[in-house]
């Protein structure tokens, strides 16, 4: 999908595999904006993967899940926080 075609069918998100980027729509609430980032930030992780998901849906399924991982489970993103911190150092 191209990101005038993202526009048109007004997606929330887009991963454009060609330059390893990707777009999020500046309106969303936080919860949602997460939850397209996370769901992004799997196409890239499957992008780089040996093995796809064989359907969108199937694939939608999977970041949905991820995304209550976080929600669930608040304090991991403090963890994360300080992983990066302790990598970057």
């Amino acid at each position: 999908m191209s990101i005038k075609q993202a526009k048109i069918e007004n997606a929330f998100g887009l991963y454009l595999p060609s330059k390893s980027t990707i777009y999020i729509q500046k309106n969303l609430n936080i919860q949602n904006y997460i939850a397209i980032l996370l769901h992004e930030l799997a196409h890239f992780l499957v992008d780089k993967a040996k093995t796809k998901p064989k359907s969108e849906e199937t694939f939608a399924t999977l970041t949905e899940e991820f995304a209550k991982i976080f929600y669930q489970n608040p304090k991991l993103i403090n963890i994360i926080k300080k992983g990066i911190k302790k990598y970057e150092t």
